[in-house]
């Protein structure tokens, strides 16, 4: 048996990935009630989000976004964990949002493509990309995963839906 096996090592990866899983629905709940403090304090120093660098620049981007929506609802479904190192892991989470947007209800299916890093002893955010399988307002949804452009937001031409391969491995 390698250091790696011990129970007290097995036991610790058992609660990073509780603590991990834990993080993500933090976020959901902090997104959706707009708790920019309780945000703040799910990424890392220099965490990274569409170009934002800083967890202070990354929360602002969100609330940005966030303030142009009404009200949403966030849910974490799964998620997939590597670890490198006790202090690093990356994963994929899968997830669903109803979101308020001019006056109309969007339902989304994207996955969050994570980094993680333990600082000020828990585990936060360094990296997130978000990948949109669709993004559909609800009146459209019977279309959502047949239409060549799934990713429709309210007011905005239709795109394709994020390239899957690349996290997926396929």
């Amino acid at each position: 048996m390698t250091s790696d096996d011990s129970l007290g090592h097995r036991l610790r990866r058992l609660e990073d990935r509780a603590e991990l899983r834990e993080l993500t629905v933090r976020y959901c709940f902090a997104v959706d009630d707009m708790d920019w403090a309780g945000l703040l304090e799910l990424f890392s120093d220099q965490a990274e989000l569409s170009g934002a660098v800083g967890r202070q620049d990354v929360v602002q981007l969100l609330r940005s976004i966030r303030s142009t929506y009404g009200r949403t609802v966030h849910t974490a479904t799964g998620q997939t964990l590597s670890f490198t190192d006790d202090d690093h892991a990356s994963g994929v989470v899968a997830s669903r949002a109803e979101l308020e947007i001019a006056g109309q209800t969007v339902h989304c299916a994207m996955r969050y493509v994570d980094e993680y890093a333990r600082e000020r002893g828990r585990w936060c955010f360094s990296r997130r990309r978000i990948r949109f399988l669709y993004a559909q307002p609800w009146a459209d949804m019977a279309d959502s995963l047949i239409a060549a452009r799934p990713v429709h937001w309210p007011g905005r031409e239709a795109m394709p839906a994020d390239d899957m391969q690349e996290v997926s491995g396929a």
